[in-house]
């Protein structure tokens, strides 16, 4: 009994682990950019609100998924992505994308199986064995790709050592290397561009709301709340 509690509490921690590390706790100014070539979707995310952050965690089904976190307020100055740039970067990315997903199917699905099932240890080293082997031939990618991808000697470190050290967080690398690289320019105006007038409407509504939540506590300072308005008056006029 004590073994089966065991490995059941093993199989729960590479679900919780994976799962504790996909989540993001958004400010209220970010939004998530999310798809790929067959189109985008923009959305501020679920309204759980955690001390003033915003609880996400995405499709866990869909690591492969592109997804960036963005400002509308603090817009990043650079060069505004595009669809075309966006779709290019995941298709750099691709051996990855199917490294990722082939990773969680071995941790989350494989792995627990062979734990509360068959129960063999050398079966079970066996997977984690080709876990690993699928994670370093993804951070081999990843360096022959490092020029191209914009990856320092001490982010490719560190994406290995927590890749290697705790598997569960590989199904996310693909989710890592987004969120490193990040969103650039104003997601506001790529929604604009790639939203349908519903989905711009949503969107416009769901900022709205989260101005509304947030302007309360900036009331008394004049600065904060001019910025908030020539925010919100900007966000409507690119999503009318």
């Amino acid at each position: 009994m004590i073994l089966l509690d065991a490995e059941l509490l093993l199989a729960v921690a590479l679900v919780a682990l994976y799962l504790q590390d996909s989540a993001l706790l958004l400010h209220f100014d970010e939004v998530l950019v999310e798809g790929g070539s067959r189109g985008w979707r923009v959305s501020v995310g679920p309204g759980l609100e955690l001390r003033g952050r915003f609880l996400s965690v995405p499709n866990p089904l869909l690591p492969m998924r592109t997804r960036f976190r963005a400002s509308w307020l603090h817009v990043a100055a650079a060069t505004p992505d595009t669809s075309a740039t966006l779709v290019r970067y995941a298709r750099t990315l691709w051996p990855v994308r199917f490294g990722c997903a082939l990773t969680g199917v071995l941790l989350l699905g494989v792995m627990p199986w062979l734990l509360l099932a068959v129960r063999d240890p050398t079966q079970l080293l066996a997977a984690l064995g080709a876990a690993w082997l699928l994670i370093l031939a993804m951070l081999a990618y990843l360096v022959l790709r490092r020029s191209a991808l914009q990856l320092t000697p001490r982010q490719l470190t560190g994406l290995a050592a927590e890749t290697l050290l705790c598997p569960p967080h590989a199904i996310n690398l693909y989710r890592r290397l987004c969120a490193m690289r990040g969103f650039r320019g104003d997601p506001i105006a790529f929604a604009a561009w790639q939203l349908r007038e519903d989905a711009r409407g949503r969107l416009r509504g769901a900022i709205d709301a989260r101005l509304d939540l947030f302007a309360l506590a900036d009331e008394t300072d004049d600065e904060r709340t001019g910025q908030l308005s020539a925010a919100r008056a900007r966000v409507a006029g690119l999503l009318r």
